[in-house]
């Protein structure tokens, strides 16, 4: 098929109208995404019955998940302020609620249909960074931007096969490798959604490590955003001690002594506001 152009229906990109959902109520393409004018035949042929009302209804529905998520007792915030807790907690659902018409919002939604413990992990990152960074005196605009970044870090991997995810087993080298394409592929998915730059960056580097040693780009810590080293602390913090299908849990004191003990990987500064969030007396 062709465009008054000639340029075929395969390769014009266009604004996409309204959010369209499925019937199990993923979202899968939101309003104001760019996408290629035969997705949006495709969708509109299979997925234009929906009024308004319904789609309303299942972004409010997803939207409640989520802050059911980030409300919920955990026992490693236990010695956590209160007043800090839910101060974070607060803006996490604040942002959350903004966001539900964005373009980005399909991705929250994906997560949450994707793999039950990648969902948590995502919701639980974001608001560890967002204590961390609260605490750190960081600015209420980049507060929310931190917070979009934390709560999509991983949004790369919805584009990895769930069966290597979700390995019990080691990864082969191969594995390895294929896993740690996510943060280019989630640059890639979010390049046009009006993705906020220190958002982006998040998905970008949240696995550089200040010593090189990290991936996809060994950067070296004056190349890493500054407040990505807030996320990066969250994100390994949160690995250890949620556990994985692959790994046990592990205790709160010794995953921040396992942290501290990487040297040159993590900001010293931030693994000490880490530190102080998680056991204060």
């Amino acid at each position: 098929m062709k465009s008054n152009g000639g340029e075929s229906a395969d390769m014009k990109r266009i604004v996409c109208p309204k959010d369209y959902y499925n019937e199990q109520g993923l979202l899968l393409s939101a309003k104001g995404t760019k996408i290629t004018l035969s997705q949006f035949l495709r969708l509109q042929r299979k997925y234009d019955f929906l009024s308004e009302t319904e789609a309303n209804e299942r972004t409010l529905a997803s939207y409640e998940k989520i802050k059911q998520k980030i409300c919920r007792k955990d026992e490693r915030y236990k010695r956590a302020d209160d007043q800090l807790l839910d101060q974070a907690s607060a803006l996490l659902v604040n942002i959350v609620f903004e966001s539900k018409r964005k373009p980005w919002y399909m991705y929250l939604t994906a997560l949450g249909n994707h793999i039950n413990w990648l969902y948590t992990h995502s919701i639980d990152v974001a608001l560890l960074s967002l204590m961390m960074a609260i605490e750190s005196g960081v600015s209420q605009r980049s507060l929310w931007d931190l917070g979009v970044g934390g709560i999509l870090h991983d949004v790369g991997k919805l584009l990895i096969p769930k069966k290597i995810i979700q390995k019990r087993t080691e990864l082969s080298d191969i594995e390895k490798d294929i896993l740690r394409q996510h943060c280019e592929l989630g640059v890639e998915c979010t390049t046009d959604c009006a993705f906020p730059i220190l958002s982006q960056d998040i998905i970008a580097q949240h696995h550089e490590r200040l010593d090189g040693s990290g991936y996809p780009n060994q950067l070296q810590e004056g190349q890493i955003n500054e407040y990505v080293k807030i996320v990066m602390i969250a994100d390994a913090f949160d690995t250890i001690t949620a556990g994985r299908p692959y790994r046990k849990t592990v205790e709160v004191e010794e995953a921040l002594a396992y942290l501290e003990d990487q040297e040159g990987a993590f900001s010293r500064m931030y693994l000490e506001t880490l530190k102080n969030i998680l056991v204060r007396p």
